[in-house]
């Protein structure tokens, strides 16, 4: 039972959004080890779908891990979370619209939270959850690579192989970064999020 002037503060939301091979997940890693070398318990999660490099870690495309949990739903992060004061979920745009409430519940629950993902689909429209997730946000950083057609900055994923299937999971071969201008949406039918 808590004392009624003991009072739980309100934890804090970041998103980092950008397009396929922008350091996304590198600066999640940077900061999950910034707040563990500051003292704070952190925990990491990924979807389960995503076991392109390492299944139980995050990964950068050069190779840089760090220890996380897969999980399948969005929901599955909260008894998971309890013991950490920071949480990082990777590949944020693959748990959809439902993660948006799930982290509102940590952040209210006194948690640092740190989502991280693509904040455009390949068919160029925002990928939930980000609109809500930027609306609820403490802090935003919208990481860009540079186009590989012009090097503009590029806030877009270019699919470059056949859609197989409905999340797409892929890397070096099977995406592009793109600014506006060389930017081509996949054809319809777009998926209904």
């Amino acid at each position: 039972m808590t004392n009624p002037g003991d009072k739980i503060s309100r934890g804090r939301i970041l998103v980092i959004a950008g397009c396929m091979f922008a350091g996304k997940t590198k600066r999640l890693i940077e900061e999950l080890r910034r707040a563990e070398a500051g003292g704070r318990r952190c925990a990491a999660f990924k979807h389960a779908l995503d076991d392109r490099y390492a299944p139980s870690a995050l990964a950068t495309h050069d190779g840089l891990q760090l220890p996380a949990r897969p999980i399948a739903t969005p929901e599955a992060l909260l008894p998971e979370a309890e013991r950490a004061d920071v949480i990082g979920i990777d590949e944020a745009h693959f748990f959809g619209r439902p993660l948006a409430g799930v982290i509102r519940q940590l952040r209210d629950r006194g948690r640092h939270v740190i989502a991280v993902g693509l904040d455009n689909d390949a068919w160029g429209r925002p990928f939930p959850p980000f609109p809500q997730l930027k609306e609820m946000a403490d802090e935003i950083i919208l990481l860009r690579a540079p186009c590989t057609v012009c090097g503009e900055p590029a806030p877009y994923s270019q699919r470059m192989v056949p859609v197989t299937d409905e999340f797409m999971v892929g890397g070096l071969n099977e995406y592009e970064p793109r600014c506006a201008k060389c930017f081509v949406p996949l054809p319809p039918p777009a998926p209904d999020y």
